[in-house]
């Protein structure tokens, strides 16, 4: 099986009516051959044929595979992704997300090649955790439907609106979307932790434990995309979906109780050029 230096994972649900936008963004801006796997995650709208038909577009494009799952959600479907890849780097793109620079997968992966400690980039934001002493669900076991966990809150945020284009902000960990991993190093660790289904906090969890593992960091080194809100990714349109309030709350604790050393440790604050 081909070994290739990048590869794609596209999670979608649902968004025959955006994909076509989603996928364009990722075949006409990757350089270079590369991998791609959709997973088509309990899609019943016409996503598949959006997809199908989007590829037809790319006649030279053989490196794709489409797998279907059975509304398994974020955390499952990255994971059935992620394990049908074969590369050096793996990026997760969600399904909300239209890249727009050309050669954004050739820039995500210059940070790694420049150092060597560096377990994941995110063209979104990278950032520490701290815990939050005004909390008011510190030691509370339920799981709300109507609010965020407040146990612990982001901080030193490196993004497009705090770093330069040139700089690579170094955290702790860093927000999936699009997010690019050292995929032998992820693999080793067996990709996201499925105790966080059916998401939320478990790309933090990975950063948390590559760090633990291997001691490599995670930096933000952004890139030219689109999502916006209302797009969404919580399946009710337009809303925070009740359930995701009630994982974000189950698995903000179980991120707190495995990594309350690291959290209450020193923050990881360096501003790194890329010249």
């Amino acid at each position: 099986m081909t070994k290739f230096k990048f590869g794609v994972v596209l999670t979608v649900h649902n968004k025959a009516w955006l994909l076509d936008r989603v996928l364009t963004g990722i075949l006409t801006n990757t350089l270079e051959d590369f991998q791609l796997c959709i997973v088509l995650d309990g899609c019943h709208d016409d996503s598949e044929k959006v997809a199908r038909e989007t590829l037809k577009k790319y006649i030279n494009f053989s490196s794709v595979e489409i797998i279907k799952a059975d509304n398994v959600f974020e955390t499952k479907a990255n994971n059935l992704g992620l394990s049908i890849l074969n590369c050096e780097y793996a990026a997760i793109v969600q399904d909300d997300m239209i890249i727009k620079e050309s050669g954004w997968n050739l820039r995500m992966v210059k940070p790694f090649e420049l150092f060597s400690d560096i377990f994941a980039v995110t063209a979104q934001t990278a950032h520490n955790w701290k815990i939050n002493p005004n909390s008011v669900h510190l030691g509370m076991t339920s799981d709300l439907d109507n609010c965020w966990s407040d146990m612990i809150i982001h901080t030193d945020h490196a993004n497009k609106n705090t770093i330069d284009r040139e700089t690579l902000g170094v955290r702790r960990s860093g927000n999936r979307g699009p997010l690019v991993l050292d995929y032998e190093a992820a693999k080793a660790l067996n990709f996201f932790d499925e105790q966080f289904s059916p998401q939320d906090m478990d790309d933090h969890d990975l950063c948390y434990r590559a760090f633990k593992k291997t001691g490599k960091l995670v930096g933000c080194y952004w890139v030219d995309y689109e999502s916006k809100s209302e797009w969404g990714g919580t399946r009710i349109s337009g809303f925070t979906a009740p359930w995701l309030y009630k994982a974000n709350h189950k698995n903000t604790r179980l991120f707190y109780s495995r990594h309350l050393d690291l959290i209450k440790s020193s923050s990881i604050v360096e501003n790194r050029k890329c010249h």
